[in-house]
């Protein structure tokens, strides 16, 4: 027998660092027992648990193709894939693999499956789902898809919902929190209306107490409008399965119910998968512990199951995860004793290989009551051997406007820091998406380059609000709110004079007809605001105060009107398209491009973000609306947690502001965490109260100034809100329970309820305080948490009970780099919120340009004016005119000098590569740099292609053909990216031609794949047409029967010789881009160009994968 593999000879031949004691443990855990590893922040666990995997085939444990791996996230999985791939090969080559491994080809090729939870009950539910009538084509609907049909079902439903006072758009949202909440917890509809009935049943025969004449807390009609909603959750439910459909929480719900009823499912997982990883775990709902529960624990069978998770990290309790599920790991998925289960073993990652000493110092600080709530031992973070001090910062404020401008003031100075400010990595993290918009205000007065991320975030972009109001205006005449957003903002920048007029004559106007059948003068119909744009007044209109509308002002609403007709006209355009319209229209493209402070791709990020999720939408919403899609924008705009974009990788050298559940996973050099206030951050219903007995402010009657132990929140649960009650939830151990079956009086109930609230009040408070410790842990070396103390209400805003433990610890000399930069105190009790006592200032109309640089810009332009009038009356030489001049300005009038030299004696345009740039402007790129250059500097809009519209067709009918998930109507599809299209080509005959292609017949992997990688200094992107199988014997020239095949439809000719090349660009930028996103190598990715005109398919010759950087980098130094 052979000698074991230890871990640290494995180390050796992977030329990585031995493991420590605590990963060597773990990597040489016994394969046969289950084992729960908790993995602080930044503790390195993706690379443990890939040790562990290579020892385990290693030592002929298992072979590759016979582990499991569940993370959460694609990213995720395709990280820990390629690393094992890469390793396991590299394994090989030093001879460390076990020998029937070796000769084995099959296993050679074998990769061990890493999965998502999600695709990993998808897989089982397309498999074993006919067990319970689920179809294997079943559509899986995604999160905008599940939104338009909820929303289709609540605005036809025609039930009783007099206890709903809800708006369609919240109604709709509480349906999908509630669908999603039931199938998380495996909760029957039918049971929760019993039980809601029981309920109400029994407040009914509460006896009254003195005075109180009402339920205390409106318990009853709480409970009616649940009892209300579940009907429509029902016409929900019955609407997916009339589509065959369902969404992600159907999905795990249905794999979890196969699991528990048919134990040979489990008996065939077992035999094929011999060792199973699960990542992330403290994230797992209840339906998905049940399913991995049902499958992997036996009386007699070793559990081969290694659980990773940190409870200190577990922030998605909204979304049906709950921190107990690790804690509940050992005893649910124990292995099997001589007389009774064993537990599993429990081991500790504790090194922090991300954070410096000050950083890890304070997340202890703000961890350690977490640590004494659970049932495991969680051990405090220590720092590795190469950390450094760090540095922690804490400024409290008067305002909040002055924190932000503290923030931007700090990212300002540590980004000129740098010798190179591209390497800047930074972020600002928010508990709020209202602290958005004073953060990006004083980043753009700073001068200090940013993005907002998400969905929310960004519908907080000054151009996007514009561009969402215009829709608004054009779907819904009654939003005359998002129509006085472009009255009165830099869109249309009306005067005053000019509002009140056209307000004064939409009152004037009445329905036109022969008089009201209206009874009750209330009913009476009104032209709104919007409606005005129809009918505006006649040049000389004079109201009867003597209002009137300037001409100019008159001329700007009529090209408005102008605007909204023709946008109405175009409502059959593809989301996508229509919003491009609408940017079009408001001239928002050229406005972002002037942005003095931004290159030219990074001013129009926030539109092209804007765009992308319109696409998204279109693409996975089925009939999408118009009218569904702002109605999914408005809940995306008010929704803290849900409902955000994909995190992408940030530009260099920009700041990244984001939610702190956006921010899970990721990590940057420097960290500022903004509103470290009570009620804010943590977030709670709370107010500061003045104690007279103790002369300061606390949180709640009896509760001690300067001692937040003392400080009580509430919070009422299920008992308001959409949420299913606690008794019915499968982690109801871990919640406090409200004991209602037990009371008989009001009195009683009033008791219970508050001790019930106060309960769940801490409850919450220690999620927040898990969301303060991933916040703290995002940062490596530098950390600003910042506070203030007057916000938009009359009394002061409490410090964060976070804020003061991170400060007495700094005052402790207990944080190595921690400094206390501004503590503004707290007011006494007689004092008024300031910003309330003063009337908010505001320039208005706002300037043409929305850029702190507008007063130095008419500055510097006046100055050039009084200049050259000079100039043509003195005839000053260049060198007495210059010395007249600012050391700035002359220096930019000799670059710009010199620039005009250079164009005139060459013809080159000189200007800066954008950080962000798309698979086409690739191609652009390499066909003409000069016209590209060209393009960037004086970017005009684009005349509308008819041939575009006619891949925009082909690009449909292609879907329906293969019945992909995303089926919409031809004009709401992506597709409009083949510039050489054939305007003459007839939709019919390529129809005709396609099908008898070797496509027509073969089913696809993926189609419409968004992609986006960097290469270089560059961000590329690009939407995949399609993604095949690559099939042994077709005319794939690489790739193998193992790969897959990126196939771009084009409806246009086919282009030969050096156009042929540069259009293969394209091609190798979604090649690289695609491999990456799924983890594989690009040898296994083959690429062609499908031509409809002809039915020819091409394989170019596809350049290497580091010709678009050697491209970029051409570009950049020419």
């Amino acid at each position: 027998m052979d000698a074991p593999v230890r871990a640290r000879r494995i180390a050796e031949a992977l030329a990585s660092p031995p493991p420590t004691p605590e990963q060597e443990r773990i990597i040489e855990a016994d394969p046969l027992a289950p084992l729960v590893v908790v993995a602080g922040a930044g503790s390195g666990k993706t690379e443990t648990m890939a040790m562990r995997v290579l020892w385990l085939v290693a030592n002929r444990h298992v072979t590759p193709d016979e582990v499991l791996g569940l993370t959460f996230t694609r990213k995720a999985a395709a990280e820990l894939g390629h690393r094992l791939q890469l390793r396991l090969r590299r394994l090989d080559v030093a001879g460390l693999l076990p020998r029937a491994t070796q000769d084995d080809v099959a296993a050679a090729l074998a990769a061990p499956t890493v999965q998502t939870y999600h695709s990993y009950a998808a897989r089982l539910v397309g498999e074993q789902g006919l067990r319970l009538g689920i179809e294997p084509d079943t559509e899986l609907l995604s999160e905008a898809a599940a939104w338009q049909l909820a929303s289709q079902v609540v605005q036809s439903y025609d039930g009783p919902m007099d206890a709903v006072e809800l708006a369609p758009s919240t109604v709709t949202k509480a349906v999908i929190a509630l669908s999603g909440e039931l199938a998380e917890h495996l909760l029957p509809i039918a049971e929760m209306d019993t039980y809601l009935g029981d309920f109400e049943s029994h407040l009914r025969t509460l006896a009254k107490s003195g005075r109180m004449t009402k339920i205390p807390g409106g318990l009853d009609g709480h409970s009616a409008k649940l009892r209300q909603l579940l009907p429509v959750v029902t016409a929900y439910q019955r609407a997916k399965h009339e589509r065959v459909a369902m969404d992600y929480g159907d999905q795990v719900a249905i794999a979890a119910q196969v699991a528990m009823r048919f134990p040979q499912l489990g008996r065939a997982e077992r035999s094929r998968y011999r060792a199973v990883l699960l990542d992330e775990f403290q994230d797992t709902s209840e339906a998905q512990m049940r399913l991995l529960e049902s499958l992997w624990v036996t009386a007699d069978e070793p559990v081969v199951v290694t659980a990773v998770g940190d409870p200190h990290q577990s922030i998605y309790g909204w979304r049906g995860a709950s921190a107990r599920t690790l804690d509940d790991f050992p005893r649910r998925f124990a292995g099997p004793g001589p007389q009774a289960p064993v537990p599993a073993d429990q081991a500790q990652l504790s090194i922090s290989w991300r954070n410096d000493r000050s950083i890890l110092a304070v997340a202890n600080r703000i961890a350690k009551p977490l640590a004494a709530q659970g049932d495991l031992d969680v051990a405090q973070l220590s720092a590795g051997p190469a950390a450094d001090d760090g540095e922690v910062l804490i400024g409290r404020y008067s305002t909040l406007d002055a924190e932000a401008a503290q923030i931007a003031e700090w990212l300002k100075q540590r980004r000129l820091n740098l010798p190179d400010p591209s390497t800047f990595s930074a972020a600002v993290l928010c508990r709020k998406r209202s602290l958005f918009v004073p953060v990006a205000a004083a980043l753009e007065v700073a001068g200090v380059p940013y993005e907002l991320v998400g969905v929310g975030g960004l519908l907080t972009m000054a151009e996007v609000g514009d561009v969402v109001s215009l829709l608004w205006t054009v779907h819904d005449p009654s939003r005359g709110d998002r129509l006085m957003r472009l009255l009165s903002g830099s869109a249309l920048r009306l005067g005053a004079a000019d509002l009140d007029a056209l307000g004064v004559w939409s009152r004037h106007l009445v329905p036109r007809g022969s008089g009201s059948g209206d009874l009750a003068p209330d009913t009476a119909e009104r032209a709104s605001i919007v409606e005005t744009l129809e009918h505006l007044p006649a040049p000389d209109w004079v109201g009867p105060s003597g209002e009137s509308l300037s001409a100019e002002g008159l001329a700007r609403l009529d090209r408005l009107a102008h605007v909204v007709r023709r946008l109405r006209r175009l409502n059959n355009l593809p989301l996508g398209d229509l919003a491009v319209e609408a940017i079009h229209s408001l001239g928002l493209d050229v406005e972002v491009a002037a942005r003095p402070e931004y290159d030219t791709g990074s001013g129009a990020a926030a539109l092209d973000a804007f765009l992308d999720v319109a696409a998204r939408y279109a693409g996975s919403a089925g009939r999408a609306t118009l009218g569904s899609f702002l109605e999914w924008l408005e809940a995306a705009e008010t929704e803290e947690d849900g409902l955000d974009a994909p995190v992408v990788q940030a530009a260099p050298g920009v700041v990244q502001v984001l939610t702190i559940h956006a921010a899970k996973g990721l990590e940057w050099d420097d960290v500022a965490v903004a509103g470290l206030g009570e009620g804010v951050f943590p977030a709670h219903s709370g107010w500061a109260t003045w104690n007279p007995e103790w002369a300061g402010w606390a949180l709640g009657k009896d509760a001690v100034p300067h001692d937040p132990g003392t400080w009580v929140t509430a919070d009422s649960g299920w008992t308001s809100g959409v949420r299913i009650p606690f008794d019915l939830r499968g982690d109801v151990t871990g919640l406090p329970a409200l004991n209602w079956a037990q009371v008989d009086t009001y009195k009683d109930l009033k008791e219970q309820l508050e001790e019930f609230r106060a309960a769940y009040g801490a409850h919450e408070l220690a999620a927040e305080r898990r969301l303060a410790y991933v916040a703290v842990t995002r940062a490596k070396h530098a950390l600003f948490l910042t506070s203030s103390v007057w916000g938009t209400a009359k009394r002061p805003r409490l410090p964060s009970r976070f804020l003061l433990e991170a400060r007495d610890l700094i005052e402790q000399g207990d944080v190595p780099g921690g400094r206390i930069v501004h503590w503004e105190p707290l007011p006494p009790e007689e004092a008024e919120n300031p910003l309330l006592e003063q009337p908010r200032q505001a320039s208005w109309p706002p300037p043409q340009v929305d850029s702190p640089s507008i007063e130095s810009l008419r500055a510097a332009a006046g100055q050039v004016e009084q200049l050259r009038e000079q100039l043509e009356h003195d005839q000053l030489s260049w060198r007495a005119w210059s010395s007249t001049l600012s050391p700035q300005l002359r220096d930019d009038l000799t670059a710009l000098l010199a620039e005009r030299d250079r164009a005139g004696s060459n013809g080159s345009t000189s200007v800066e590569l954008p950080s962000h740039l798309s698979a086409s402007q690739i191609v652009a790129l390499a066909r003409d740099p000069q016209e590209f250059a060209r393009a960037l500097r004086r970017p005009m809009p684009v005349r509308p292609q008819p041939a575009a519209r006619q891949g925009t067709a082909f690009h449909a009918w292609i879907e329906k053909h293969y019945q992909s998930a995303a089926l919409v109507d031809v004009d709401q599809l992506p597709g409009v990216d083949d510039d050489d299209a054939d305007h003459f080509a007839d939709l019919a005959q390529l129809k005709e031609t396609f099908l008898a292609s070797e496509w027509a017949d073969r089913q696809p992997l993926e189609i419409e794949v968004p992609v986006e990688t960097w290469i270089g200094t560059a961000s590329i992107r690009g939407r995949i047409d399609a993604v095949f199988p690559a099939v042994a014997g077709s005319s794939v020239p690489d790739g193998g029967p193992t790969g897959v095949v990126i196939v771009d439809w084009k409806t246009g000719s086919q282009p030969h010789g050096q156009e042929a090349a540069t259009r293969a660009l394209q091609l190798a930028a979604y090649r690289l881009a695609y491999a990456r996103l799924r983890g594989v190598a690009p040898s296994q990715v083959a690429a062609a160009f499908y031509y409809a005109a002809t039915g020819t398919t091409v394989y170019p010759d596809l350049p290497p994968d580091d010709a678009i950087e050697q491209l970029l980098a051409e570009a950049v130094s020419s």
